[in-house]
């Protein structure tokens, strides 16, 4: 798992390396300045002219130091500071110094006047621009000479490699404030930051590499509360199959959920959780949509429940005597939110203290009450997108929107569940407050039904014993992967139909990679 740090918890890592440990803050700053420098050599090896623009905080200091490398590697370097020299922190003034002792032309900007800069952009043959502004320190919108000079740099069409985090963003959130500096790649130090991970911060950030700096993990791991899967985390969170097993050995998963001109959604999921391993699915659906799904999944069986006479489920009866033959219950994709769905949940919550997952119609029935599902012995899995979130909390879909982590946190911490909340960088919360982002998954995911295949993935690990938090972050890297590998296929998005197929792929991709 990869750390993902705030600013607070970032500045506690570096308090605890230099004055706990030790390790001088200069001794950082020069292997960040290393990194940085790998990592342009790395990815922009054709680069010869390199701009680098530096501002008054560490930020600049790591900018100088990176400029006095590529300088001796025998590159073209133009330095420029925008600020007063004589306030720069001790270990910037310190590489600031280096850098003129080594006869890096340099421009100094202490007031709005940006046409130096400006002739450097269009009279010098510049390849690249590195960014060592501001790093992590703004928590505000950019203003004044800051705002018009990453204006001007981002309108010139330069790529731009951040030290550390774009110009413009707040490393310790995924809003964008305003005016900002995207970059093409951003090295960052130590860990990633919350900007790094998630939307729509992230997409400015580009290519990213973290930089070991010495920063020690332990530093790191002090006080982290979110993290992102790796593909190794994942392989070993897989569910074990003995080649003796049969289908018993495997569980048996209920999807409650459904309604007439809804049934592909419970097909879907079927399909799905049949693929990841379900020893036995059933659909339990109202008695019009039977016909539909018994035609779309044969591997699953169906289960008939009581319709009404817009033919939407009635309430529970149908349900009393199959629960006991059941591992795992996945409700909602589907259902609808009359009264007939809402008693349906509710005996459901009332009856039914087996591993569970609620998603899409389940959410929106809870709206207001995620309480309803505290308390429970195996917590709950719920699978909102936004819209569901804000709903279940009681709040707006752009707040939510806004910060999903807190969102997600808060959904977790008042419901007792497991809490994924759905969408680009989904994030999976526990009610304690550790959190998780996935990293798989593209904007091929962005259709009608792709959902309902998250639903029956999650579902069927839990009918296997897969205990909740692991069902869920197997469950989101296995369909994200899955929508990557459908994005080679088709340019926009990937039909819902077609991910159970792909997530055989994905499964295959990790297991292959074990073996390597």
């Amino acid at each position: 798992m990869l750390p993902i740090l705030d600013n607070e918890g970032m500045r506690e890592a570096d308090r605890r390396t230099i004055e706990d440990l030790g390790v001088p803050g200069i001794v950082l700053m020069e292997n960040a300045a290393t990194g940085v420098v790998d990592a342009i050599r790395e990815t922009f090896p054709d680069a010869r002219r390199i701009l680098v623009i530096c501002g008054p905080g560490n930020n600049g200091g790591d900018g100088f130091a990176a400029a006095r490398h590529l300088h001796n590697g025998g590159l073209d370097v133009q330095l420029c500071l925008l600020g007063d020299p004589g306030r720069l922190s001790t270990d910037a003034a310190t590489n600031h110094q280096l850098a003129e002792a080594f006869g890096i032309p340099m421009a100094i900007v202490e007031d709005d006047d940006l046409s130096v800069i400006e002739a450097q952009l269009d009279d010098w043959p510049t390849d690249l621009v590195v960014d060592a502004l501001l790093g992590t320190g703004t928590d505000r919108p950019l203003t004044g000479r800051f705002a018009d000079l990453v204006d001007m740099v981002a309108a010139s069409g330069i790529p731009v490699v951040a030290v550390d985090v774009p110009t413009g963003l707040n490393g310790g959130s995924s809003e964008i404030p305003g005016t900002h500096l995207p970059a093409d790649l951003t090295v960052t130090f130590a860990s990633l930051k919350i900007c790094h991970a998630l939307p729509p911060a992230c997409v400015s950030c580009g290519e990213v590499a973290v930089v070991d700096i010495g920063i020690p993990p332990t530093a790191i791991e002090t006080g982290c509360s979110l993290r992102m899967t790796e593909s190794d985390d994942i392989t070993l969170m897989l569910p074990s199959r003995s080649p003796d097993a049969h289908k018993g050995r495997f569980g048996h998963l209920l999807i409650v959920a459904g309604s007439p001109g809804r049934g592909g959604a419970v097909a879907m999921a079927a399909k799905s959780a049949v693929v990841i391993g379900s020893g036995l699915v059933t659909m339990a659906v109202p008695e019009p949509v039977v016909p539909v799904v018994d035609a779309a999944c044969l591997e699953a069986m169906t289960h008939t429940l009581f319709s009404d006479d817009t033919g939407a489920v009635a309430g529970e009866k149908g349900l009393e005597d199959i629960l006991d033959r059941m591992t795992a219950i996945a409700a909602g994709p589907g259902l609808g939110t009359g009264d007939g769905a809402d008693k349906t949940i509710t005996w459901l919550l009332d009856n039914w203290n087996g591993p569970l997952l609620l998603d899409a119609d389940a959410i929106n029935l809870l709206a207001g009450s995620p309480e309803r599902l505290a308390g429970r012995e195996i917590p709950a899995v719920l699978t909102p997108h936004p819209g569901e979130l804000a709903r279940l909390l009681g709040s707006a879909t752009p707040d939510v929107v806004a910060d999903r982590l807190a969102a997600a946190r808060e959904a977790a911490r008042r419901s007792g569940a497991i809490v994924i909340a759905k969408g680009y960088g989904s994030i999976i919360a526990e009610p304690e407050g550790q959190a998780w982002v996935n990293p798989t998954g593209d904007v091929g995911l962005a259709s009608g039904g792709s959902g309902d295949v998250l639903t029956g993935t999650i579902g069927a690990l839990l009918a296997q014993g897969v205990e909740p938090l692991r069902a869920a972050l197997v469950g989101c890297w296995l369909h994200g992967r899955a929508g990557e590998i459908g994005g080679e296929i088709y340019p926009a998005a990937v039909p819902a139909s077609e991910l159970p197929g792909l997530l055989a792929d994905a499964w295959q991709q990790l297991e292959e990679a074990a073996e390597e």
